[in-house]
């Protein structure tokens, strides 16, 4: 069976195939600058939807945290009712069932506080972006005159800026380095799941422990509630 090409070596072979594409580029400078200014424009209107996007699944992770408190809530109150009747393997699973639930609210807030520290970056990128394409539009005719006077010079013996075709290396040199990374990523990453698996076996211990260490604290409460109760008859 034939290796799957990576998603760098794919990238490239495009960069690659673009060789001769760069090269017809160069030769008007000028029309090189009005486009990259015209995609850095393209690029804010998708980076706008991104955040709409966003800032909806920002929406849906609050309500998901406020959910999740609420069912948190709702097995500690079972949990007390089960302990009241004596019915301690019921307040056990009514705890256990918090215990999951608490850990799918601890991760969803996690995530949530993640996602509004990507929101703010984004406004703030995008903003940045504008303001920057603001003023290379403004001096657009300016900076295309400048490319090709500067293209020029350098047709003519003179020394100038940065060689498309140089960068094009540059950027191939980049991409290898970041494909041999991930490869060894990969190998880690197995190492990293056999030990994940055993420590999520001493999770399971811990939190048995755990569970009842909580089951005795509550009935604990409980039965200082009740005696205070009488005394107070």
């Amino acid at each position: 069976m034939a290796k799957k090409e990576g998603f760098f070596s794919r990238l490239r072979r495009v960069i690659s195939g673009a060789a001769s594409d760069a090269v017809d580029a160069v030769r008007d400078p000028g029309s090189e600058i009005a486009l990259a200014i015209d995609d850095l424009r393209a690029e804010i209107q998708k980076a706008e939807k991104d955040l709409k996007t966003a800032l909806v699944e920002r929406k849906v992770m609050e309500r998901k945290v406020e959910e999740l408190r609420g069912e948190v809530d709702g097995w500690q109150q079972r949990a007390e009712r089960a302990v009241a009747a004596g019915d301690e393997e019921l307040a056990r699973a009514a705890l256990r069932n918090k215990q999951d639930v608490a850990e799918r609210l601890r991760a969803t807030e996690e995530a949530l506080a993640e996602q509004r520290a990507l929101v703010e970056r984004m406004k703030s990128e995008i903003d940045a972006a504008k303001r920057r394409w603001k003023t290379l539009d403004l001096r657009r005719g300016t900076l295309m005159a400048q490319a090709r006077a500067q293209k020029a010079g350098l047709s003519s013996g003179g020394t100038g800026g940065d060689d498309p075709l140089s960068r094009l290396s540059a950027i191939e040199s980049k991409i290898s380095e970041m494909e041999a990374m991930q490869e060894v990523a990969a190998e880690l990453s197995e190492e990293a799941r056999e030990a994940a698996a055993v420590d999520a076996k001493f999770a399971d211990l811990e939190r048995d422990r755990g569970l009842d260490d909580e089951l005795e604290a509550l009935k604990a409460r409980m039965r200082g509630e009740r005696a205070l109760q009488k005394g107070d008859e």
